[in-house]
């Protein structure tokens, strides 16, 4: 029997059935990328989504001091967490649009699709992206042009910087 995500309709293996009957059925479950996205659309902690891209993350505050640095770059960063890193009290949040390749439209996105498209875009390309604007939380719709947050990307050494500035 063929598995596949409910969500995205990717394939992810087969699963044994003791009756052989019907070969060509296919059962539903939901893929890890899915999943993390209906988690993320209800908030998550900054260190959660940082740790479910497969890039090498160190997040700055404002301040620049360290406030995450995901499992990507732990080995890699050489700055260390001597000290206790600094917190940011917000959670991360993407859209129900994240993952579509036009994402929402929006001119300002969630801190989570605005984070996720400046990391990927800088470790790609090498190219920093400087005070992209996002909202805290959920696109906003009544006042789709207010930012809460600004996003700056820089990559060093093949680790992104990723700076988040709460205005």
């Amino acid at each position: 029997m063929k598995k596949v995500c409910a969500w995205c309709n990717s394939p992810m293996g087969s699963v044994s059935v003791k009756s052989d009957t019907i070969p060509s059925l296919v059962t539903h479950s939901i893929c890890n990328d899915c999943s993390d996205n209906l988690d993320f659309q209800l908030g998550v902690p900054l260190q959660r989504y940082l740790d479910s891209l497969r890039i090498p993350i160190v997040a700055l505050n404002s301040d620049g001091r360290v406030i995450a640095i995901n499992s990507e770059a732990t080995e890699m960063y050489s700055g260390g967490t001597g000290e206790e890193m600094a917190e940011w009290p917000f959670k991360v949040f993407e859209c129900a649009h994240a993952r579509l390749p036009d994402g929402c439209g929006n001119r300002v996105h969630c801190s989570g699709c605005a984070i996720r498209f400046a990391v990927t875009d800088t470790y790609r390309t090498g190219v920093s992206l400087q005070d992209v604007p996002a909202h805290i939380t959920h696109c906003d719709s009544d006042s789709p042009d207010t930012a809460e947050l600004l996003i700056s990307a820089d990559m060093i050494n093949k680790i992104v910087f990723l700076r988040i500035v709460n205005l």
